[in-house]
């Protein structure tokens, strides 16, 4: 590369210009990250990250792998025509995200072999929308006002370590005063940080340097503490004489920053799972969402992983004393040099402005409420390694007002999120007649919208609280009226669905789950002729666990959400017996479980193969739905049996994502379990006249 003005040049290795490099340090030893980059030009380098780390390092896999470390790409305010800049790119996963959005980016990274990686990896993909940089933040090669979006994550805070001729802090501002410069009008930085008083650091979580606590501390004091304390920390290179460098802040402390920068309008964001695993993230302001996140996860940890006191302290430390916008983890921080002025209908609009403009907007101007006008993206949840997002946006009260559903055209499955679209807007149609049982109990499609490579499904919100809200509550299970009276009116919800699913079946609509996927083996149990029972199947939601349930207590409505599984040749009973499952029954409050255990063998035992006065409910609901299905109710028991099978096979389809491997190797636990003790479960013919009693 060569300067036309200055005559100053400089080298291109392997097709990457270098400006400048740094030592090696990393998630890895450097000798292991050679064998990481042989193995990636010799074959494929998915294929070397899940040989060398999938099995053994599982959080360096998706570190390197999953794609949703980006998953804030759908609700950034710039189109998919920007110019990005991936500062510190690392082994590459967010500048492969971003190049399938955007149409150039820029990728700078120091430490070769990382570079290598990145090379291997973006050629393979076929991504040809990115330059690769060899550099540091102290050579920068690019004009003022190039990019429409410049990422640092996980950058900032080593920014001290990096510049040693000037306090951390004064270094931190010239970067980000440098990196201001390079922004287009309008544009923005995107940085993902921890936070200095986040509550996990009082906790004991590991600093930067190696240490505990140190980020708490004043910044003399840490400082004399890495000096006499001299820790070694595999990933850094720290020189403890030098003291404590890598500055973090509070969220008053970076906005501070920010403005020193000549960054003064910034909108802070909390990932629920880290920086570094964004699935799950909530505008800060938004503190209702917020609230309402903590009182769910609570609620849930403590039927599933068992009641801790710890917890509960948490709960009331930050949530009712309303620090946790304080003390949140890790922080995401999206700052301009100005406020950002929208034009809907410019030749690039993001994604939130199409939203606005085609869904909210309208909305807005069909209400009273004024405020409306103000609606705004407030959550975004993802997943490991899944093609789908869902966004929610709220008006200036906090009430949700859309659901937006995204995928990606480039990666596989996308077509998920257009055909349940589709779906839905069946369902609306069939269920949208005057006076239809089902009108309001399903959401109603609002758009379908392209932009750049994502495609977007957007739907109304339902009313009432989510099942799981409701039945997770501590004492949910101390009132058998309560619980007949939730699981009457589901079960009521079922049948009166029924019909439109039949007749959307006849028409052919929706996929069809294989027949093989009813059975894990050739082995059948005692009344594994299944008499009288329609192998094909039937129609159902395929999805229908509490969280997807509505309930409006009020007016006694049931709403169900999330059609994305929906389709046919699902066994008989087979939404019913995801939503038993799902609430996690047992006979008594379980006091916490050893780390890694839940609840969910227990729960399985004590629902389907204990009596109780629950199990009997269960299966008098059980026996009315068979009535409604038109089976035999002695074909309960292989119902269930072809549920656990049938979802074996959806959780081995999907074992690459997430946690799906565990789930399945549990279900598979659960059809054992069945198959070994079928005489146990409450679907045997000795508890008939009991269950027969009961509905009587």
């Amino acid at each position: 590369m060569n300067c036309r003005e200055c005559g100053a040049h400089w080298p291109i290795l392997n097709g990457v210009p270098t400006y400048d490099s740094g030592k090696y340090f990393g998630e890895v030893p450097q000798e292991t990250m050679q064998e990481l980059v042989a193995a990636a030009e010799k074959g494929n380098w998915l294929t070397a990250a899940q040989a060398m780390f999938k099995d053994s390092n599982s959080e360096m896999y998706q570190y390197i792998a999953d794609l949703n470390r980006a998953s804030w790409i759908p609700i950034l305010p710039i189109g998919p025509k920007s110019t990005v800049l991936d500062v510190g790119s690392g082994l590459g996963v967010l500048t492969h995200a971003l190049a399938l959005q955007f149409e150039k980016v820029v990728s700078i990274e120091p430490i070769a072999e990382r570079i290598d990686f990145t090379r291997v990896r973006l050629e393979q993909e076929g991504l040809k929308n990115v330059d690769l940089v060899q550099t540091t933040l102290d050579a920068l090669p690019f004009f003022d006002e190039t990019f429409d979006l410049v990422v640092l994550n996980g950058i900032l805070e080593w920014v001290g370590e990096w510049r040693l001729n000037e306090s951390p802090r004064e270094a931190q501002i010239e970067v980000l005063t440098t990196l201001r410069r390079l922004l287009k009008p309008g544009g923005m930085v995107l940085i993902g940080i921890e936070n200095r008083i986040g509550w996990d650091s009082f906790l004991g979580r590991v600093d930067h340097p190696g240490t505990r606590f140190t980020s708490l501390m004043p910044r003399w004091l840490a400082s004399l503490y890495i000096k006499l304390k001299k820790p070694n920390f595999y990933r850094t290179l720290i020189a403890s004489m030098n003291g404590y460098r890598t500055y973090t802040y509070s969220p008053r402390g970076y906005f501070k920053l920010l403005r020193e920068a000549g960054l003064p309008c910034a909108e802070l964001w909390w990932p629920a799972q880290g920086y570094n695993l964004p699935h799950v993230m909530f505008r800060a302001a938004d503190r209702g969402q917020i609230e309402a996140h903590f009182l769910r996860a609570r609620n849930f940890k403590n039927r599933v992983n068992g009641y801790a006191w710890r917890r509960a302290l948490k709960d009331w430390m930050l949530v009712r004393t309303r620090l946790f916008n304080s003390m949140f983890p890790d922080v995401i921080l999206m700052a301009r040099s100005a406020p950002s002025v929208v034009k809907v209908g410019a030749d690039s609009p993001s994604l939130p402005e199409a939203i606005q403009q085609v869904v909210l907007n309208p909305l807005a101007s069909s209400q009273v409420k004024s405020n409306e006008k103000e609606s705004h993206t407030s959550v975004l949840i993802s997943h490991s390694f899944r093609n789908k997002a869902i966004i929610i946006s709220v008006d200036a009260s906090g009430e949700a007002r859309a659901i937006t559903k995204v995928a990606n055209a480039k990666l596989p499955d996308a077509a998920t999120v257009e055909s349940a679209y589709q779906w839905l807007q069946r369902m609306h149609k069939e269920s949208a007649s005057p006076g239809h049982p089902l009108q309001g109990s399903i959401p109603s499609p609002l758009a379908f919208l392209r932009v750049g490579s994502l495609i977007a499904s957007v739907e109304s919100v339902v009313q009432g609280r989510p099942f799981e809200d409701i039945c997770m509550v501590p004492d949910y299970f101390h009132s058998r009226e309560r619980v007949e009276h939730h699981l009457g009116l589901i079960v009521r919800w079922l049948g009166t669905v029924k019909p439109a699913l039949e007749s959307l079946r006849s028409e052919g609509s929706g996929d069809e789950i294989p027949a093989s996927w009813w059975n894990l083996s050739a082995e059948r149990s005692s009344t594994g002729k299944a008499q009288g029972l329609n192998r094909r199947g039937c129609m159902q939601h395929g999805d229908f666990f509490p969280d997807n349930i509505f309930l409006h207590e009020e007016t006694w409505r049931i709403s169900v959400i999330d059609w994305d599984q929906c389709g046919d040749g699902y066994p008989f009973l087979f939404d019913w017996f995801c939503l038993v499952t799902g609430m996690y029954y047992t006979h008594t409050r379980i006091s916490r479980l050893p780390k890694g255990q839940t609840v969910d063998d227990l729960s399985f035992r004590q629902t389907y193969f204990e009596p109780s006065w629950f199990s009997e409910l269960v299966v008098e609901s059980s026996y009315q739905l068979c009535d409604l299905y038109g089976i035999e109710r002695t074909m309960v028991r292989e119902c269930f049996r072809y549920y656990l099978a049938v979802r074996y096979h959806q959780f081995k389809q999907k074992s690459e994502i997430g946690d799906k491997k565990e789930w399945r190797d549990r279900y598979r636990g659960f059809y054992d379990c069945l198959v070994k003790h079928e005489h146990e479960c409450i679907f045997s013919p000795k508890y008939v006249g009991r269950a027969d009693r009961c509905v009587g």
